[in-house]
């Protein structure tokens, strides 16, 4: 729909601008609908378009040149277009950036942009509520126009009797002066009738075709702003199961993909079990192994010793036929810390320490190992071997009565 708007009167006419279009048609007077000319007292020119909130007013400052020539290049330009086009809409904020002052107010872009669109939207109603007007206004005058034209029919009627009348009068009056006379008057009477009646028919004609026309003109307009609605229906609706759909694939994608991460994660999860699970079982193996060694170790020293005790004859080098408390049972191995962990991993959990310990303690104090050892003779190697050996008792035995910290 073109919206035309009408010049004010000289006593409400505001200051325009001097504008820089000469060849193109104007619809409408942005500079007025959008207020550009700040009517403050003293001013009546273009200024910042933005609010002074403190003052409680428009802001005063003028605008630079380059700024007030661009918002007078944008006036010009959408003026030319209808109000509610987007080239309209496209032009706002530019013409707001320039319209607004740089050191304070550049910052109201949105808010002026805002206003504008609320003040052509206001323009938009105030047209078409002229425009309806217009249209009632001229069906009031087309009624008139039809009464006026029954009323001059009818006074043409009243004229024409009386005229018949007068006529009637003047013949019997005067006489009759002759048939040719009377047929002359009679052509002519009927000529001018007839005329009257043609003038009458093509002004009837004529009222008739504009009727029509305004009609298929009216209806012209109505089927397009109908075809113009139902695209822009049609329009929104694509757009709105355009839209649809692509929510849809990307909920579809993102659930895909969160489906494949958690499979994934499962996955890693179920390796990283399997794995965890593999050398849980290969430690617990290799514990048991190592247990069922060193279990297997003290039963074979326990064996040795009780088989070294039984024996009658003490024949070789002290080193190589005592069962010593190691792993090994060798001579070589004989240390500190390997008789601690021997005494201490290959005794059976379930096993009495502290008589475990006496036990030992017996077997390898020095006297008694002298008298077992019989006529075999010990080194000063082999007696602070069994000197360690015996430390290495005491210190258990302290430690199983309480006297140190860490146990068995």
């Amino acid at each position: 729909m073109v919206i035309s708007t009408y010049p004010p009167s000289a006593s409400t006419r505001r200051p325009t601008y001097a504008s820089t279009s000469t060849h193109r048609n104007k619809l409408w007077d942005p500079c007025l609908t959008l207020r550009i000319i700040n009517t403050d007292p003293g001013y009546n020119k273009i200024t910042c378009v933005g609010n002074a909130p403190s003052k409680g007013r428009r802001c005063r400052i003028g605008l630079s040149g380059a700024n007030e020539a661009r918002v007078k290049r944008e006036l010009d330009e959408i003026a030319c277009l209808s109000p509610r086009s987007p080239g309209v809409k496209a032009r706002l904020r530019s013409m707001a950036m320039a319209g607004l002052c740089v050191r304070l107010h550049q910052g109201q872009v949105e808010d002026v942009v805002r206003q504008w669109e609320r003040m052509i939207g206001a323009l938009d109603v105030e047209a078409r509520s002229t425009s309806g007007k217009r249209e009632r206004a001229a069906r009031v005058k087309k009624q008139v126009f039809e009464q006026d034209v029954d009323d001059l029919k009818e006074r043409l009627r009243e004229m024409q009797e009386l005229l018949e009348q007068f006529k009637e009068r003047e013949r019997t009056s005067w006489g009759y002066k002759g048939e040719e006379e009377k047929a002359e008057k009679m052509e002519g009477e009927r000529v001018r009738r007839e005329r009257e009646r043609k003038v009458k028919r093509e002004e009837e004609e004529r009222l008739e075709r504009q009727r029509v026309e305004n009609e298929r003109k009216e209806k012209e307009r109505r089927e397009r702003e109908r075809k113009a609605k139902r695209e822009a229906e049609e329009r929104l609706e694509n757009e709105r199961k355009e839209k649809e759909i692509k929510e849809r694939e990307r909920r579809q994608r993102e659930e895909a993909a969160k489906r494949e991460a958690r499979e994934h994660n499962e996955r890693i999860r179920q390796r990283a079990q399997k794995i965890r699970e593999e050398k849980e079982r290969v430690k617990r193996e290799a514990e048991r192994r190592a247990e069922e060694e060193w279990e297997e170790s003290w039963n074979r020293y326990q064996e040795r010793w009780a088989l070294f005790r039984s024996s009658t004859e003490r024949e070789g080098v002290v080193k190589d036929v005592v069962p010593w408390p190691v792993k090994s049972g060798l001579y070589a191995d004989v240390k500190a810390s390997n008789v601690e962990a021997f005494l201490k991993r290959a005794v059976k959990r379930d096993a009495n320490p502290s008589r475990l310990l006496r036990k030992e303690l017996s077997k390898w104090h020095p006297h008694i190992v002298a008298h077992v050892l019989g006529g075999l003779v010990l080194t000063d190697a082999e007696r602070m071997v069994i000197d360690l050996i015996c430390r290495v008792l005491t210190g258990l035995m302290d430690a199983v009565n309480g006297k140190r910290s860490e146990l068995f």
